[in-house]
């Protein structure tokens, strides 16, 4: 019964009647079947699901229990998310969290959806709209901005709602800029664009599956992104939430992710998506007056 721990025993503690590896509850395997559907509530990738609960769980040979798991589950199998092309126009990296947002409309089974993403964090949020009226999207983005303050920037496309008069004097009254992107280049708003693809593909399997879109989107949030050690919810509230999955106290309490380090690792993941993107792509000669 033990011999499996035995290579970890001096790694090993009890706390309150129960055994941890480090901060890392270490699963009984009575628990472990639950926490695996628990950690794919949000139907994230293999590798994203790995850090997630990597930080507050661990048995011998999780890894390849949770990746058999993943490799049975049938909405992933049906909604997976294909190869895509990166966006190519990289816009300034911000500084802060909810310094520049994205945000961008969609439907899916008939119903309209705002999302809005922050550049700096990753974290987006999703609305669904009663229709799609420059005054409801307008409603909605003061909610938002109620909660985490006013960015300095709002990038969308140069859709109706946001070419209304209406949004031009909400951008006036609140004190922010608008960038509207260029109808013929969608990866001038790439950000958002993307963050559209993440939220059909977790609507989608919330309903294939009968899921919780809220604890879904819980989870999605609170999994660490890769090469950056901390989850859109960390580096956007400088803290962990606490999820389905245990999670010690140690690992609840407030954390500052560094915006530096954050930066860095951003401007990184650019460049490679750079890279990628250009494999098949090329610019175009600038137009002349009199081209079109």
């Amino acid at each position: 019964m033990v011999a499996p721990y035995h290579s970890y025993r001096d790694e090993l503690s009890v706390y309150d009647g129960l055994v941890f590896r480090g901060e890392r509850l270490l699963t009984p395997k009575s628990m472990r079947q639950t926490m695996k559907q628990q950690l794919h509530s949000s139907h994230i990738r293999v590798n994203a699901c790995l850090r997630r609960v990597g930080e507050c769980l661990f048995w011998p040979g999780m890894t390849s229990g949770i990746k058999q798991c993943i490799s049975q589950c049938e909405a992933c199998i049906t909604y997976g998310a294909k190869q895509q092309r990166e966006t190519l126009m990289s816009h300034e990296i911000a500084e802060r969290p909810w310094e520049k947002i994205g945000a961008d409309l969609f439907t899916i089974d008939g119903k309209d959806y705002l999302v809005m993403v922050d550049y700096f964090s990753n974290f987006w949020e999703i609305d669904h709209l009663p229709d799609t009226k420059a005054s409801t999207i307008i409603r909605q983005m003061k909610r938002h901005f109620a909660r985490q303050g006013i960015p300095d920037i709002v990038i969308s496309d140069n859709g109706p709602q946001f070419s209304s008069d209406k949004f031009k004097a909400f951008t006036s009254a609140w004190g922010f800029d608008h960038c509207p992107g260029s109808p013929g280049h969608q990866q001038s708003n790439g950000k958002a664009e993307a963050t559209v693809k993440e939220a059909k593909r977790l609507l989608k399997k919330a309903k294939e599956t009968g899921g919780d879109l809220y604890l879904a989107l819980l989870a999605h949030r609170n999994t660490p992104t890769v090469s950056m050690d901390s989850s859109p919810e960390q580096r956007l509230i400088g803290r962990r939430c606490q999820t389905q999955l245990p999670t010690t106290r140690q690992l609840l309490k407030p954390q500052t992710v560094r915006p530096k380090f954050v930066k860095r690792e951003t401007k990184a993941k650019q460049l490679k998506q750079a890279k990628y993107y250009d494999r098949g792509a090329r610019d175009l000669m600038p137009l002349e007056v009199g081209d079109v």
